[in-house]
């Protein structure tokens, strides 16, 4: 029904990587919200703070394991051919952790499945991420890491409702059903996409001057024939020395000491944890200075997360402009908005619409920023393969380990983050908070004015074509 030709290209590609994503956080996210009755109803553990010590265990076995899974997968993903093998496995994990979460009557069965859910959403954001990369290309990645930012806050504004209203209505069992129907469609999904090998070149076997192939196996002109001829004393035995042994040890070395990865790197923890932050401190303090229901509070998160509807847009910026225009946009725009987050208040009029006002501009700068962070980090990358000899990382090059160690900062800002702005907000009050997480946005602006790329798609483009 579908040819090859249409299952290996960047539009499916996208598609199922995005997709994938999609499902991942919204079963991710389906259990949330009843982590604490199945605690009380299927291990029957009464005692309140029993369920509030484990819910929390529970919610922090998914980070570690996401952060850890991460860099695990970003080595072992560098070291097999195929990608696509890996991608399949993270079905597998999903569908064993939703089958546990559904059949669990203790405590520990409910620890195995978070565990695999974190383990399988390393699989679908390094490897889903790395495939991504690979097949769109670097003049189109903005926009496909968009989409995927764009599936994944959709995830995350449907999971908790969906699996809200299924236990309440319906009892836990049929909240798997949406999960297991998703698994199914994903499963479909991964075995139609086709990876194409990329050939990689045998650094120990020099290149020879035979004619180039084009289609239907019609031969163009040998250029290196008009060139005299050298001879055998003069060329070398190996045209790439074969350095591979000693750089692939020193491959995390490489990505740790190359300055505009590492800024993409900084920006993106530092963002992460201000958003991530959120979660910890603004229920607690819109019902402390507002006496604010739980339904209203509810209200303040879409302010947050709906603008990331924007994500491909700032990707098409990243692809156009460069990554430096949307970041440097979303940063400036982030500073002020915060700013006036930190003087909202019990004193405040009609604190509510200000305050979800406010989030909406948190929300596109965050929007503008991730994406296209995510873009400079992965241009980073490519400028390191640019510069190394053919294998001197291995045979498939070091792009999952790099974007392991990238996701792997996301995870720790989503562990870190809650931690920071709970200290914080409890040692210095509401205000210190946000105006500390302007002060950090305004040392990640100067970082990205110093290290992100601002050249053109079409200049460089036309450049090329002009050699």
């Amino acid at each position: 029904m579908f040819s090859r030709s249409f299952r290996a290209s960047k539009t499916f590609t996208t598609f199922v990587v995005s997709f994938a994503v999609f499902t991942d956080i919204l079963i991710q996210n389906l259990v949330v919200p009843v982590l604490p009755y199945a605690l009380h109803t299927r291990v029957s553990i009464d005692d309140q703070d029993s369920i509030q010590r484990w819910t929390s265990i529970l919610l922090a076995a998914y980070g570690a394991m996401l952060m850890v899974g991460c860099l695990f997968l970003g080595y072992i993903a560098d070291r097999f051919r195929s990608r696509r093998t890996i991608f399949l496995l993270g079905l597998v994990l999903l569908f064993l952790s939703t089958l546990f979460f559904s059949l669990a009557t203790t405590v520990w069965a409910l620890l195995i499945a978070r565990i695999l859910q974190g383990f399988s959403a390393a699989i679908v954001h390094t490897i889903g991420l790395t495939l991504l990369a690979e097949v769109v290309g670097k003049d189109h990645l903005g926009k496909a890491m968009g989409y995927e930012s764009m599936a994944l806050s959709i995830g995350l504004l449907i999971g908790p409702v969906l699996g809200g209203v299924l236990y309440e209505y319906c009892g836990y069992f049929h909240v798997f059903t949406p999960a297991y129907a998703l698994i199914i469609i994903d499963i479909l999904l991964r075995c139609m996409l086709v990876e194409e090998k990329k050939k990689v070149p045998n650094p120990m076997i020099p290149s020879t001057p035979s004619a180039p192939k084009t289609t239907e196996g019609a031969t163009t002109p040998d250029l290196a024939a008009d060139q005299p001829a050298s001879s055998g004393e003069s060329e070398p035995l190996l045209r790439h020395p074969p350095k591979s042994t000693d750089r692939q040890r020193n491959a995390y070395k490489t990505l740790l000491t190359t300055p505009r990865f590492m800024a993409a790197l900084i920006s993106l923890l530092v963002l992460e944890s201000i958003a991530n932050g959120f979660d910890s401190t603004l229920v607690p303090f819109v019902q402390e200075a507002f006496n604010m229901q739980a339904s209203r509070s509810a209200a303040l998160f879409l302010a947050l997360a709906v603008p990331m509807f924007l994500a491909p847009l700032s990707g098409w910026l990243a692809d156009r402009f460069g990554p430096r225009l949307p970041i440097l946009l979303g940063i400036a725009s982030a500073v002020p908005s915060l700013g006036f987050l930190s003087m909202i208040s019990s004193a405040t009029a009609m604190p509510l619409p200000k305050m979800m006002a406010t989030l909406v501009f948190v929300g596109i700068a965050l929007a503008l920023t991730i994406g296209p962070l995510g873009v400079a980090a992965i241009a980073a990358i490519h400028r390191i393969e640019e510069r190394s000899s053919p294998g001197e990382f291995g045979a498939n090059g070091i792009l999952a380990r790099s974007i392991g160690l990238m996701n792997t900062v996301v995870a720790a800002g989503g562990l870190l983050g809650p931690l920071y702005a709970g200290f914080v907000r409890v040692a210095g009050g509401w205000k210190v908070l946000e105006l500390s997480n302007a002060a950090l946005c305004i040392c990640i602006f100067v970082l990205a004015l110093l290290s992100t790329d601002g050249k053109k798609v079409d200049e460089r483009q036309g450049r090329e074509a002009a050699v």
